[in-house]
């Protein structure tokens, strides 16, 4: 049987001191950084210690090989793509209802005994000053030569023309209010690429210089990482070195932060983010050496959602787009304008001469009520052919509100709106609910739990008391040996 001796044994004891207090400082460390964002919980691996003797290989006590950051790959990467979609779902729900506000629409549904009886009925700036407006007109086609019913006429219609003109800008403010956050959300984007890139560089060095992985380092990469999915849909690549390649994952060939260069650091691809309201695309992300992106790049992340509802909920009235609220909106005011102007030309006003133009402009931005006719209430051509003051086309006019492109265009619009914000915020709820699961998920391999780590600090620190306790032991024969041999 091999030995190593009393010398050999305190070797061996002190051996085991030490990798008992790496333990439990290692212990220590994840306690105290059980709140810390992207720390990932750690383990001391033990192995035994063995060396040569006379019969062979004798093993002689324990050492700490490594300190081991605890994490699954797989889950870092799923709980990452679950933070894009969260981000999108989160900002989605928060913008659409966002929008829903500005437009200051609502219909409300109400319905008999059957479908067929079903009603849709709606509330808002425009729609009621729509139902007005042709309520007005109709009330003069029963007065036709009334003064005061012809005034009223013109006021509801520059109540209308206003309404119009006001939901209009304040869609086209709230879409130039998301292309001021998209660009935020690219400075984050841009800070948190340069971040990991330094990060990938100390990283890269560290392994190198000590052939072990930085945990804090690697920690600290890991939680810009998930920040960075937040805000846009990355994939991320490990190499060798143990650096990371970033890139967009609707695009991969364009990396944000790219393995390294040749100076040691990685290279980075800024992005950003131009605006134009009378654009087919509004909003347009481009990468400082990729241009720009494409139409919906990214499709996810915050910055993905900024894109989807800046471009296509409010959209864009330029003839080659004409999407979203704004085209729609448009489209309803051309033929607002279109129609009414049509027939008000077809009638005759109070004074027996054919009908002006009742509404100027082209759309919604710019409708409004003919100053001629709004100066002079009797050019309003409320009759026919048949005679000045019979009121029959200032009745046909007021039907023009149930034509499919007036006022159901309309409903249907605010509609659409509704069911967004709806799916957007089931989608909200959806989503916050997988990630969350991920997250309990990761949290179980790589979180730190104060019971299971008081279960390791004692098991530890017991065998460090042993440890102690045995070099006592040896100490002591040591003694009785120095005094055997000290009385010989």
């Amino acid at each position: 049987m091999n030995t190593i001796g009393l010398n050999g044994s305190l070797l061996m004891g002190a051996q085991s001191l030490n990798a008992q207090q790496q333990a439990i400082e290692t212990i220590g460390n994840n306690i105290s950084n059980i709140n810390t964002p992207g720390y990932a919980r750690q383990r001391a691996n033990l192995v035994t210690n063995d060396t040569d003797g006379q019969g062979g290989e004798m093993d002689m006590g324990v050492s700490v090989s490594n300190i081991e950051s605890l994490r699954s790959p797989l889950l870092d990467s799923l709980v990452q793509q679950s933070l894009g979609g969260q981000g999108y779902a989160d900002n989605q729900a928060s913008l659409t209802s966002t929008v829903q506000t500005s437009l200051g629409e609502q219909l409300t549904s109400s319905s008999g005994s059957s479908a067929s009886t079903a009603t849709v009925t709606g509330s808002g700036p425009v729609q009621d000053a729509m139902t007005g407006f042709f309520s007005s007109l109709q009330d003069l086609a029963s007065t036709p030569s009334d003064q005061t019913a012809r005034q009223v006429v013109v006021q509801n219609a520059t109540t209308l023309s206003t309404a119009i003109n006001g939901a209009y800008q304040r869609l086209q403010q709230t879409q130039s209010q998301i292309a001021t956050d998209a660009g935020s959300i690219t400075t984050q984007i841009n800070q948190l690429s340069q971040s990991i890139a330094s990060l990938n560089q100390q990283i890269v060095e560290a392994q190198a210089a000590s052939g072990s992985t930085p945990n804090e380092l690697n920690d600290t990469r890991q939680a810009d990482i998930s920040q960075l999915s937040g805000l846009v849909n990355v994939t991320t690549t490990t190499q060798g070195d143990g650096s990371v390649t970033v890139a967009l994952a609707d695009n991969p060939a364009v990396v944000l932060v790219s393995e390294g260069d040749s100076n040691g650091a990685g290279s980075t691809q800024s992005l950003s983010v131009s605006y134009s309201a009378t654009a087919d695309v509004p909003l347009v992300v481009s990468g400082s050496t990729s241009g720009a992106l494409g139409t919906g790049v990214p499709s996810s992340g915050s910055l993905g959602s900024d894109l989807d509802v800046a471009n296509n909920v409010i959209g864009s009235p330029a003839a080659d787009g004409n999407t979203g609220l704004l085209g729609a909106l448009d489209g309803v005011a051309s033929q607002l304008i279109s129609q009414v102007n049509t027939q008000n030309e077809a009638g005759y006003d109070a004074n027996g001469n054919p009908g002006v133009a009742f509404f100027t402009g082209s759309g919604a931005a710019d409708i409004a009520v003919s100053s001629a006719l709004s100066g002079n209430p009797s050019l309003i051509a409320a009759g026919n052919g048949s005679g000045p003051l019979d009121g029959s086309n200032a009745l046909a006019m007021s039907q023009i509100q149930n034509q499919a492109t007036i006022l159901p265009a309309f409903q249907s619009m605010v509609g659409d709106l509704g069911q967004t914000v709806s799916t957007a915020q089931n989608n909200q709820t959806i989503q916050d609910q997988v990630t969350q699961q991920l997250q309990t998920q990761q949290a179980s391999v790589s979180g730190v739990s104060i019971d299971e780590e008081m279960t390791n600090l004692i098991n530890f620190q017991q065998a460090y008391e042993a440890s102690a306790h045995f070099i006592t032991t040896i100490s002591g024969l040591f003694a009785t040996l120095d005094s055997t041999v000290g009385t010989t």
